[in-house]
């Protein structure tokens, strides 16, 4: 395959080049459907034609594993980083997807305080990463900023390990981690209150299969304390992905997005270890 060229754009000093970089193959990474409550009570037949409710199960009903979000929300239209940013298009590509479009703003190494913009101007392979969150993932073939994301519903969740991006060729340091979603032109004012709204219902949703998830893992100690930390440092991860995105204190997008990614996971997890306890059942008898 070809190595993507790049076009490095300088604020301020107008200078525009196109060169090739080379380089390990890197990664791009990009959340949800929300896990059906439980079946309700069943009735069996009763003598005379009459019914009476039948006794409870010995044990919750299995959830349903949910399905990750639909990969046509992030396909055909720009995903930009904290809605204002770095840009990013997806297209299709036979039964896969690919990068049309990518654009990272930065700061020059050059010069303290002047931007920079990086522009991709080949196309990218992206390549689908098994994952047990119960989200997608994939990764760019792009040597000069590797990065993967999870695809959640419109958006993108970007990680680098936390690390930016230095393209030296560019004269620039770009960080691609954070969430990729709608600009701030898409954010609709009369839809604030609703996607706040929301935002509420997901989070309860959360908090219950976290508790469900919880109980049905009480005989696993280590699995109950990674658990316990993992939910205890999400409020603070997603304080730190959404403070920069555009208008968030008026509409709470990206911290929607990236809550509907949680409670995915969690409800992944939570059908995951109901399946499991089914298998080792059956073995033991």
């Amino acid at each position: 395959m070809s190595r993507p060229l790049l076009r490095a754009i300088g604020f301020g000093s107008g200078l525009a080049t196109a060169f090739a970089l080379s380089g390990a193959r890197a990664q791009l990474a990009l959340p949800g459907a929300i896990a059906p409550a439980p079946a309700g009570s069943v009735a069996a037949p009763m003598e005379g034609g009459k019914s009476r409710p039948r006794a409870a199960a010995s044990g919750p009903v299995a959830p349903i594993a949910p399905k990750p979000p639909s990969e046509d929300t992030i396909v055909g239209h720009a995903l930009y980083l904290d809605g204002t940013r770095s840009a990013i298009e997806l297209q299709r590509q036979g039964e896969g997807l690919e990068v049309v479009r990518l654009a990272l703003t930065g700061d020059r190494l050059s010069r303290s305080g002047e931007a920079c913009r990086i522009e991709v101007v080949e196309r990218l392979r992206l390549t689908m990463r098994s994952t047990q969150s119960g989200l997608r993932r994939y990764e760019v073939d792009f040597p000069a900023c590797p990065f993967t994301f999870d695809a959640l519903d419109g958006a993108i969740l970007v990680s680098n390990d936390g690390k930016a991006c230095v393209l030296k060729q560019a004269d620039c340091r770009a960080d691609p981690n954070g969430l990729w979603g709608m600009g701030e032109n898409e954010l609709d004012p009369k839809k604030a209150k609703d996607m706040l709204t929301l935002r509420a219902r997901v989070e309860q949703k959360m908090r219950n299969d976290f508790k469900a998830l919880y109980a049905k893992i009480k005989s696993d100690k280590a699995s109950r304390k990674e658990l316990v930390r993992e939910q205890a440092g999400f409020s603070a991860r997603r304080e730190e992905i959404c403070r920069a995105y555009v208008s968030e204190a008026d509409f709470g997008y990206c911290a929607l997005r990236v809550t509907e990614a949680r409670a995915l996971i969690l409800a992944s997890q939570l059908a995951d270890s109901f399946k499991t306890a089914e298998t080792g059942g059956k073995k033991k008898r």
